[in-house]
């Protein structure tokens, strides 16, 4: 068993612990009966002071309730104060009278509640206090003050625990416990609602060769370092988790496969471009997954870890689709699909391979974007479509500008200068957009029609004679 496992199996127990530190929590020279009663109206434990004023001999009272212990009177006013507490008050109290052992008793009956590390209610607390005169009384509810200042610092230890239990102590992410039970969770809402749910599995290139080289110190600092960088540029609603020594997986509920292969990019890139403290720059492989209908979390995981495999296979520092990932079709993702799609034909080639693919690539990005918008797909989703197709607009424009500089194109200052207008306009947009100060319904039309359709339609289309002249004059002198 290893340490979270234990701080788990701790953290599980802490019923118990509650019981038996409150119990140590009023001096026993008080005179205060102490208990501590479940939710079903039974105590769960009772001090030897309150075995006493109740008439019982020592464990008699754990396991009973106010009606076998009381006359019916009494039993019904404790049982009202008791709804009092699991309807959310702070503390209840009535003062009664009862025969104990022939003798007629007055208490004061306080009682308050036992909160668990997640704020619900898993006992009530029950403090008896004979009633003496006044002095007595005022002294027993200095007691029971005291009392609740330590049962809400017992319930801040609790939930310290419960996150220990929870995380990962290098890196801050969920340990592989907390990622199972929130997965349950999730694909749960995808069985019920048909939410889509995504995986990416990440792995650090080279990982095992930096522990041989530097030592496990170098490793732990690259970890935590990592960690701290994917987190940053996650989405609110994405849980990072670490899985392994050196593998992270980052759980995105309602995403499909094509935005979350956005993200897991943007991940990549950055990561690629950060400085670390031991190695300087370190890469990531990613593998991404969208969940099936009807699979098991083995095999969905098991289809994100083949991805990653075939990342690192062909090269590392790379981001790898599962192929066989079911392709979702939403009643928006259709109306895309027969209505008003870009649709990529040969007659818009120009004649380069690398600006032809990242041009087809980007009427696919265009097209993903709009069936986003089509099928109401939340905010944030559409939000990382629109940075992800800005992010390869900036890369493609990039690559462009040094391809028909090398062609003689004399155009080219003019069409960078376009560009950079372009980029300018999409960046503000984005950022209207994050600010919900824009509809989608601009953003597509920026960015799908002026910047991907009509831009690489129009404007670009003054270069291609000279870029298929370039290709031609290569060609020939390859002969």
């Amino acid at each position: 068993m290893n340490q979270n496992d234990l701080i788990h199996a701790f953290a599980r127990e802490h019923v118990n612990l509650a019981s038996g530190l409150l119990s140590l929590m009023m001096p026993q020279a008080s005179g205060a009966g102490i208990g501590l009663k479940g939710l079903d109206g039974r105590y769960q434990l009772a001090n030897r002071i309150m075995e006493n004023l109740v008439g019982k001999s020592a464990g008699a009272v754990t396991g009973a309730t106010d009606a076998d212990l009381f006359p019916p009177d009494v039993a019904a006013e404790l049982q009202r104060t008791d709804q009092e507490i699991v309807n959310g008050a702070a503390t209840a109290g009535n003062e009664l009278d009862f025969t104990s052992q022939g003798a007629t008793l007055r208490c004061l009956w306080l009682k308050f509640p036992v909160a668990g590390p997640d704020g619900r209610i898993l006992m009530i607390g029950t403090v008896m206090l004979p009633v003496a005169g006044h002095e007595a009384v005022e002294g027993m509810l200095q007691s029971l003050d005291r009392l609740q200042q330590t049962n809400q610092e017992l319930q801040k230890t609790l939930a310290s625990i419960e996150r220990l239990a929870r995380t990962d102590q290098l890196t801050g992410a969920w340990n592989r416990r907390r990622l199972e039970e929130a997965v349950v969770n999730e694909m749960d809402r995808l069985k019920r609602y048909d939410h889509p749910l995504s995986l990416l599995v990440i792995t650090i290139d080279g990982f095992k060769d930096l522990n041989a080289g530097q030592g496990h110190a170098a490793g732990d600092q690259l970890l935590a370092e990592l960690a701290t960088v994917v987190q940053a540029h996650l989405r609110a609603t994405d849980a990072l988790a670490r899985w392994s020594d050196e593998q992270f997986v980052v759980l995105c509920p309602n995403t499909t496969q094509s935005t979350a292969a956005v993200l897991a990019e943007q991940v990549r890139a950055k990561v690629a471009q950060t400085v670390f403290t031991p190695v300087k720059a370190a890469t990531v492989s990613i593998g991404v997954a969208e969940c099936c209908i009807g699979e098991t979390w083995e095999q969905w995981f098991n289809r994100a870890d083949a991805a990653l495999f075939r990342a690192r296979v062909a090269g590392r520092n790379q981001v790898q689709r599962a192929p066989e990932a079911v392709q979702r079709t939403g009643v928006g993702e259709s109306v895309a699909a027969n209505f008003v799609q870009l649709s990529w034909h040969a007659a818009y080639e120009c004649g380069n391979a690398v600006i032809d693919a990242q041009h087809k690539a980007l009427f696919g990005d265009a097209n993903q974007l709009l069936a986003a918008i089509l099928s109401g797909r939340p905010h944030d989703e559409v939000a990382t479509l629109i940075d992800g197709l800005i992010t390869h607009v900036v890369q493609h424009f990039q690559d462009e500008e040094a391809i028909i500089n090398a062609t003689g194109f004399p155009g080219a200052q003019g069409h960078a200068a376009i560009h950079r207008t372009l980029v300018d306009k999409a960046a503000e947009v984005a950022n209207r957009f994050h600010d919900a100060n824009l509809g989608v319904g601009e953003v597509f039309q920026f960015l799908a029609h002026d910047v991907v359709a009509r831009h690489m339609l129009g404007a670009d289309r003054e270069f291609f004679p000279f870029v298929k002249a370039a290709g031609g004059e290569a060609a020939a002198a390859a002969g």
